[in-house]
């Protein structure tokens, strides 16, 4: 996640930093299976083709790279990729500037 990108949690208010910080504890309980199991509108990831992101991406996003997106606040939700069983967040969208609006 880049600083001053509009995109990061010091963009956030309190209740999106707090649904954030319940969400990834809510996360850290379940396996990728039970994650990818769940609707995509409550805890379940879904991916997010790259073209349809109009906000400012880090560097390591590669053209294969595969973004989830994940709601943490409503229709909230942070944008990121999976390594292994580790999520990177690399954005946070609570104001669907991401073009991304699922």
């Amino acid at each position: 996640m880049q600083r001053n990108t509009g995109y990061s949690v010091e963009c956030c208010n309190a209740d999106d930093r707090a649904a954030l910080a319940s969400k990834l504890f809510e996360l850290s309980q379940l396996t990728w299976v039970q994650i990818r199991q769940a609707g995509r509108h409550q805890m379940g990831t879904e991916k997010i083709e790259l073209s349809a992101i109009k906000a400012p991406l880090p560097k390591v996003v590669t053209e294969d790279t595969t973004i989830l997106a994940i709601r943490f606040n409503g229709k909230a939700h942070m944008l990121g990729k999976r390594d292994g069983r580790v999520f990177y967040i690399l954005l946070l969208d609570w104001t669907f500037h991401t073009n991304h609006h699922g």
